[in-house]
């Protein structure tokens, strides 16, 4: 459901595996401790390096960050926009529910980077507007787009689409953001392909009224 613009850049593979780690453990790390809580030091020993290679790559934390968060951002756009140039032709509704499973996919994948929207969401800061405007801007304003086109068809409930956006976004996450919780809760295993189909299923049918 949430939608990628066409101009938003599309992730590319590294040609250098050290940074790849290094990116991916700083990714691990923001998301559980925050930016303020992760150290570089802990980031380097995560991703096997040495802080003077580490430093080599990126010259500040803030620059890891940023690149963590853009590397993240860059699969979502990546991942919904192969599933939607597979859906040019199919009415609305199909493709709501066919991206939204995708989004929800994704979001049990990888729920690092709804852990980090919450994490910098604490605070206003230059990193929430570097999320917001390079970022979120972008798939939010698709979706709600989208979303208005459901409600003007009668599709959906008439609810405000920035509301919609928030119950998709809310909904669609928050059991792998909060996997812990969710397994003590539960007994289910949020990284299990049936769990994660079954959620998809249920947050289709609360946004469109059948999976």
């Amino acid at each position: 459901m949430v939608e990628s613009r066409p101009n938003a850049r599309i992730a590319r593979p590294s040609a250098d595996p050290t940074r790849d780690r290094i990116v991916a453990a700083a990714l691990d790390l923001f998301a559980e401790r925050s930016f303020d809580g992760a150290t570089t030091r802990e980031i380097a020993r995560r991703a096997g390096v040495t802080q003077p290679l580490l430093n080599y790559h990126f010259s500040s934390k803030d620059e890891l960050w940023r690149a963590a968060v853009d590397h993240i951002f860059e699969l979502l756009t990546r991942t919904l926009g192969e599933r939607e140039a597979g859906l040019r032709g199919v009415d609305d509704l199909t493709t709501a529910k066919l991206t939204t499973r995708e989004f929800i996919r994704f979001s049990a994948r990888h729920p690092q980077l709804h852990r980090i929207i919450t994490q910098e969401s604490k605070l206003d800061s230059e990193r929430m507007d570097h999320l917001v405007e390079h970022h979120v801007r972008p798939l939010y304003e698709g979706t709600v787009a989208l979303f208005a086109e459901l409600v003007r068809d009668g599709l959906v409930p008439a609810i405000p689409p920035a509301h919609l956006y928030y119950v998709l976004t809310g909904a669609g996450p928050t059991m792998f953001v909060l996997a812990p919780e969710c397994r003590r809760l539960t007994g289910l295993d949020p990284e299990s392909d049936d769990v994660i189909r079954a959620h998809a299923d249920a947050v289709c049918t609360l946004l469109f009224g059948s999976p």
